[in-house]
Order: structure tokens, then sequence, then C-alpha cells
């Protein structure tokens, strides 16, 4: 009788558990295309999951060779994201274009930025606004 006792509550606890336990997710994020990249323009916002969401914040620099210009290297090009969870808790990446680190993992994602234009024009101000392309993973 102890013996059945037993085994009915080592079952039955592993079965609450197994309900406890978030299956992972696979395929592209949500929010993502289905090669897991999305284009944000400068202040755009994108919900990802049910409770994270990146904002495109800003470019912290942009040392970029300017597209009208031949130059030895590509330069960099430092992007600002905002990773938020559940409207609540807060992080912000700092990413760059051609420089390590070109991508982090946060709240089990992995934002890897793949583009940034427009580039930068010789004698002109940094640009108007800017779109990144990036790819995001699960991590």
């Amino acid at each position: 009788m102890k013996n059945t006792f037993v085994r009915w509550t080592v079952v039955c606890g592993a079965v609450l558990l197994a309900g406890c336990i978030r299956p992972r997710a696979t395929g592209p994020v949500p929010g993502t295309d289905e090669s897991g990249e999305i284009t944000l323009t400068l202040g755009e916002t994108r919900l990802l999951d049910d409770d994270v969401s990146v904002t495109f914040g800003r470019v912290g620099e942009d040392s970029r060779c300017p597209a009208d210009v031949q130059c030895i290297t590509a330069g960099n090009a430092v992007v600002a994201l905002l990773i938020q969870e559940r409207g609540e808790h807060s992080e912000t990446l700092q990413l760059n274009t051609h420089s390590n680190p070109r991508s982090k993992t946060e709240e089990e994602m992995r934002f890897e930025v793949i583009s940034l234009t427009p580039l930068p024009k010789a004698g002109e101000g940094p640009p108007s606004t800017y779109v990144v392309r990036l790819r995001i993973t699960r991590a």
C-alpha cells in the first residue's frame, strides 16, 4: 500500500511539473519574416512575442564610409535597440554594423544587425532618418 502511494505521488508530481514547463518554440520569432528578419525605421517599435518588443532607439555614431567616397575600410555605426519585456523590464542593446558586437542575446532572443541605411554622404550631416534590418532568432 505504501509503495502504491509513493508511486502515485511521484506520477502526479511529474505530471504537474510537465504542465509547468513551457515547450521551446520553433520557427521564426513572431513579428519577423520567414527568415527571422525585420526592418525598423528610427523610433519604430515592433511587438515580437506576446510579451517582448523591440524599438530602434537611435544611431549613437556613424563613421561608415560615405556612399559617394571610396574608402579603405567600411567604418562602423552603432545602433541602439530598446528591448522591453511585458511593458516593464527594459534593456538597451548597443550593436555595431561592422565591428563587434554585431549581435547580443536578451529575453531568450538573439538580435543581430544585418544592415543600416542610408549610408552617409560626404560633406553632409547625418541622414534625417535611418532604417535598420535585424535578424532575430531564439537563443
